[in-house]
């Protein structure tokens, strides 16, 4: 074979190989976020390692993306270098499209800053970012108090009221909270705040923060104004308990 026919076709050949490999990276057509709370924000909560999840497509794309892994970096929306998210390490599974980075945030994340990220790869003459997605600052709570009842007035059984949660700060994320009445005979609170005055007698009222269970608050209320059973021997009913 002429020597020139040969080192034409060995070039194309090298060529074909070189665009089927930027072919391959080329095909990545997504890499979205997949948020693990109902937010959709990459929560951010001091400077505490976290898990981020991508799905990625086409999926076979997966190992060739975790073996260039030294290829990824967050970009921030913010002109401000910091803060910034690190990458530790990344994996991936094939199955499910879905490359698993754990991260460590920087110092310098505030409550009412305007943050977000994209993860960027890029590797030789390709690239690929995702969408940005906005940061969530996580805000502990530090006090727990609750409002909606003046124990100051009578508290009348039969009434209900509608008592609020109040966090110190008043800018805090984690707003989970548990009510309890130690006595349940006299009154009542649900899972959203809901006190039912029942009967006579008194019951502490409390709330504690699901966040941190050390944080909490109680008062004792005193109900009255309820049935009074009937005693038999003395001829006492409802109409002469007054």
């Amino acid at each position: 074979m002429n020597k020139n026919i040969l080192f034409a076709i060995m070039s194309l050949l090298l060529l074909v190989t070189a665009c089927n490999k930027n072919d391959d990276i080329e095909r990545v057509q997504s890499m979205v976020f997949v948020p693990e709370h109902s937010s959709g924000c990459i929560r951010v909560d001091g400077t505490s390692p976290m898990t981020l999840r991508y799905r990625v497509e086409p999926k076979k794309m997966i190992p060739e993306l975790v073996n260039n892994s030294k290829a990824f970096t967050f970009e921030s929306k913010s002109l401000s270098e910091t803060p910034s998210l690190t990458i530790n390490t990344i994996t991936g599974d094939a199955t499910s499209g879905v490359l698993t980075l754990e991260v460590t945030p920087s110092a310098g994340f505030e409550h009412n800053g305007d943050y977000a990220f994209a993860l960027h790869y890029s590797n030789d003459d390709t690239g690929f970012t995702s969408a940005f997605t906005p940061v969530l600052v996580v805000v502990h709570p530090t006090n727990l108090t609750f409002g909606g009842i003046d124990i100051t007035q009578p508290l009348i059984a039969g009434n209900t009221y509608k008592l609020e949660p109040v966090f110190t700060p008043t800018y805090t994320t984690e707003k989970g909270v548990t009510w309890a009445s130690s006595n349940t005979q006299v009154a009542t609170v649900d899972e959203n705040g809901l006190l039912s005055l029942l009967d006579n007698g008194q019951t502490t009222i409390s709330i504690t923060s699901t966040d941190n269970p050390d944080i909490g608050y109680s008062i004792t209320i005193t109900v009255s104004g309820g049935n009074i059973p009937v005693n038999p021997g003395d001829g006492t009913g409802q109409d002469q308990a007054e």
